[in-house]
C-alpha cells in the first residue's frame, strides 16, 4: 500500500512578553465591549475593531508563528505503515517499529474542512498519535488535508495497521479495543 506522509504540527509556546501581550490585548478589547453590549453604549463595541487590527499586527510582529500555516511543519513529517511508523525531517528518516511501543494511542480524528454536526468546523491538525517508547511517552500531531488522505488512512489502520498491532504482546488488548471503537464512531458519522 502506498505511504502518504502528513505533515507534523508544532504548536509555538510564546514567550513570556508575548503571552503578557496577548492578555492585555484581550483584557483591552473585550473588557469594554463587554461594557459596551452591557450599558447600551455602541462607542464601547468599536474596541472589538480596534483588538482584531492589534491582533493582526501582533501577528505581523511574530512573524505569524501563532497561525495555521506557521505550525504545520513544511519540513517534518510522519507515516505509518504495518511495521512501523517513520518521521521524516529534511533528509533524515527516523523509523520506529510498532512493537517497540507501549500503550499506543491512535486517533484519526478529522481532516481540513470537515464539519461535525454543523458546529465546528476542523482545521485538519485534530490528529495524533500518542505511545510510549524507551519509557518517554510521546505524542506527535499531524494534518491531514482532504477527504480522500482521511480515508486512505482510515481505511490503511483498520485493514492492515490495528490486525497487526494487535499480534504484539505489548500491546493491549484495551488499547485494540478503544481504537476500534473510536474508528466505528468515524466510519458511522461519515454515513
Amino acid at each position: 500500500m502506498n505511504q502518504s506522509k502528513f505533515p507534523i504540527v508544532i504548536y509555538q509556546k510564546p514567550t513570556f512578553l508575548e503571552g503578557l501581550f496577548t492578555v492585555i490585548l484581550f483584557a483591552f478589547t473585550f473588557v469594554p465591549f463587554a461594557y459596551g453590549v452591557k450599558t447600551h453604549q455602541p462607542i464601547y463595541l468599536l474596541s472589538m475593531i480596534l483588538g482584531i487590527i492589534c491582533f493582526k499586527i501582533f501577528n505581523q510582529i511574530t512573524d505569524n508563528k501563532f497561525t495555521h500555516s506557521k505550525i504545520i511543519q513544511k519540513t517534518k513529517s510522519i507515516s505509518f505503515s504495518e511495521k512501523d511508523i517513520k518521521l521524516f525531517e529534511n533528509q533524515n528518516i527516523t523509523i520506529i517499529n510498532w512493537s517497540d511501543l507501549k500503550e499506543i494511542q491512535i486517533k484519526i480524528y478529522a481532516y481540513s474542512g470537515r464539519s461535525y454536526h454543523n458546529d465546528y468546523i476542523c482545521t485538519g491538525i485534530e490528529n495524533y498519535i500518542k505511545f510510549i517508547q524507551n519509557e518517554e511517552k510521546i505524542k506527535y500531531r499531524f494534518y491531514i488535508e482532504n477527504v480522500s488522505q482521511f480515508n486512505l488512512l482510515k481505511e490503511q489502520f483498520n485493514n492492515i495497521i490495528l490486525p497487526e498491532l494487535k499480534k504484539f504482546d505489548n500491546i493491549t488488548e484495551e488499547s485494540y479495543i478503544n481504537t476500534q471503537i473510536y474508528f466505528n464512531r468515524l466510519n458511522s458519522c461519515e454515513n
